[in-house]
Protein backbone atom coordinates (compact mmCIF):
# COMPACT_ATOMS: atom_id res chain seq x y z
CA UNK A 1 0.00 0.00 0.00
CA UNK A 2 1.13 3.32 -1.07
CA UNK A 3 1.53 5.70 1.75
CA UNK A 4 0.18 9.71 1.41
CA UNK A 5 2.81 12.41 0.92
CA UNK A 6 0.97 15.37 1.00
CA UNK A 7 -2.62 17.12 0.13
CA UNK A 8 -2.69 19.73 -2.55
CA UNK A 9 -4.65 22.48 -2.71
CA UNK A 10 -5.00 25.03 -5.79
CA UNK A 11 -4.94 28.81 -4.86
CA UNK A 12 -4.57 31.92 -6.76
CA UNK A 13 -1.87 33.38 -4.63
CA UNK A 14 0.73 32.05 -3.10
CA UNK A 15 1.98 34.41 -0.98
CA UNK A 16 -1.67 35.38 0.72
CA UNK A 17 -2.51 31.57 0.73
CA UNK A 18 1.30 31.03 2.86
CA UNK A 19 0.54 33.64 5.43
CA UNK A 20 -3.32 32.36 5.94
CA UNK A 21 -1.86 28.56 6.67
CA UNK A 22 0.58 29.90 8.44
CA UNK A 23 -2.05 31.44 10.63
CA UNK A 24 -3.22 28.00 11.40
CA UNK A 25 0.21 26.82 12.65
CA UNK A 26 1.78 25.40 9.51
CA UNK A 27 5.69 25.92 8.39
CA UNK A 28 6.44 26.35 4.97
CA UNK A 29 9.30 25.55 2.74
CA UNK A 30 10.50 28.09 0.04
CA UNK A 31 8.18 28.48 -2.62
CA UNK A 32 9.60 26.81 -5.78
CA UNK A 33 9.03 27.88 -9.58
CA UNK A 34 7.61 25.02 -11.80
CA UNK A 35 8.18 26.16 -15.29
CA UNK A 36 7.61 23.11 -16.24
CA UNK A 37 4.43 22.65 -15.40
CA UNK A 38 3.73 26.51 -15.11
CA UNK A 39 2.93 26.26 -11.33
CA UNK A 40 4.22 28.15 -7.83
CA UNK A 41 4.34 25.09 -5.52
CA UNK A 42 4.85 25.77 -1.69
CA UNK A 43 4.92 22.47 1.06
CA UNK A 44 4.24 23.20 4.06
CA UNK A 45 3.72 21.02 7.25
CA UNK A 46 2.57 20.91 10.65
CA UNK A 47 1.90 17.86 13.01
CA UNK A 48 3.28 15.65 10.57
CA UNK A 49 0.60 16.88 8.12
CA UNK A 50 2.29 17.94 4.53
CA UNK A 51 0.53 19.93 2.56
CA UNK A 52 1.10 21.39 -1.29
CA UNK A 53 -0.12 25.08 -2.31
CA UNK A 54 -0.36 24.92 -6.13
CA UNK A 55 -0.97 28.40 -7.94
CA UNK A 56 -0.89 29.49 -11.20
CA UNK A 57 2.05 31.07 -13.17
CA UNK A 58 -0.54 32.24 -15.93
CA UNK A 59 -3.60 31.41 -17.52
CA UNK A 60 -2.19 28.13 -19.32
CA UNK A 61 -1.53 26.49 -16.01
CA UNK A 62 -2.85 23.01 -15.32
CA UNK A 63 -4.76 24.36 -11.96
CA UNK A 64 -6.24 27.76 -13.19
CA UNK A 65 -9.00 26.06 -14.77
CA UNK A 66 -9.78 24.45 -11.71
CA UNK A 67 -9.98 27.64 -9.69
CA UNK A 68 -11.76 29.51 -12.77
CA UNK A 69 -14.42 26.85 -11.70
CA UNK A 70 -14.72 26.35 -8.19
CA UNK A 71 -11.79 28.71 -6.44
CA UNK A 72 -9.18 27.83 -3.87
CA UNK A 73 -9.87 24.16 -2.62
CA UNK A 74 -8.15 20.97 -1.75
CA UNK A 75 -7.93 19.13 -5.55
CA UNK A 76 -5.92 16.30 -4.73
CA UNK A 77 -4.14 13.48 -2.50
CA UNK A 78 -0.83 12.85 -3.20
CA UNK A 79 0.74 9.27 -2.56
CA UNK A 80 4.57 7.62 -2.40
CA UNK A 81 5.08 4.58 -4.39
CA UNK A 82 8.59 2.32 -4.33
CA UNK A 83 7.32 0.83 -7.49
CA UNK A 84 4.96 2.98 -9.34
CA UNK A 85 5.33 1.63 -12.93
CA UNK A 86 3.24 -1.49 -11.05
CA UNK A 87 1.32 0.94 -9.01
CA UNK A 88 -0.20 2.60 -12.33
CA UNK A 89 -0.76 -0.43 -13.74
CA UNK A 90 -2.76 -1.77 -10.93
CA UNK A 91 -5.07 1.37 -10.91
CA UNK A 92 -5.34 1.34 -14.80
CA UNK A 93 -6.73 -2.31 -14.24
CA UNK A 94 -8.80 -0.77 -11.55
CA UNK A 95 -10.64 2.24 -13.73
CA UNK A 96 -8.26 4.87 -13.13
CA UNK A 97 -6.96 7.01 -16.08
CA UNK A 98 -3.88 8.85 -16.55
CA UNK A 99 -4.12 12.45 -16.85
CA UNK A 100 -0.53 13.45 -16.53
CA UNK A 101 1.69 10.88 -17.75
CA UNK A 102 4.92 10.06 -15.66
CA UNK A 103 7.46 12.84 -15.56
CA UNK A 104 10.00 13.99 -13.39
CA UNK A 105 9.04 17.02 -11.07
CA UNK A 106 11.44 19.79 -9.58
CA UNK A 107 9.47 19.69 -6.56
CA UNK A 108 10.55 16.43 -5.77
CA UNK A 109 14.06 16.37 -6.63
CA UNK A 110 13.42 15.59 -10.55
CA UNK A 111 11.55 12.17 -9.23
CA UNK A 112 8.86 11.33 -11.21
CA UNK A 113 5.13 11.92 -10.92
CA UNK A 114 1.70 11.02 -12.30
CA UNK A 115 -1.77 12.20 -12.19
CA UNK A 116 -4.87 10.12 -12.47
CA UNK A 117 -7.96 10.33 -11.81
CA UNK A 118 -11.01 7.99 -10.90
CA UNK A 119 -14.15 8.80 -11.02
CA UNK A 120 -15.35 7.53 -7.79
CA UNK A 121 -12.51 9.64 -5.75
CA UNK A 122 -10.96 12.44 -8.39
CA UNK A 123 -7.50 13.25 -8.70
CA UNK A 124 -4.94 11.82 -7.10
CA UNK A 125 -1.03 12.42 -7.41
CA UNK A 126 1.85 9.55 -7.86
CA UNK A 127 5.14 9.77 -6.14
CA UNK A 128 8.35 7.83 -6.27
CA UNK A 129 9.57 7.09 -3.09
CA UNK A 130 12.15 10.37 -2.05
CA UNK A 131 13.88 11.52 0.64
CA UNK A 132 12.42 14.91 2.16
CA UNK A 133 15.02 16.89 3.16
Amino acid sequence: FMKIDHIGYAVRNIDKAKKSFETLGYVFEETIEDRDRNIYIAFGEMDGYRIELVAPISEESPVDMHLSKIGPTPYHICYKSDNIEADIESLTANRYKVLIPLAPAIAFGNKRVVFMYSLAVGLIEIVEEYEMN
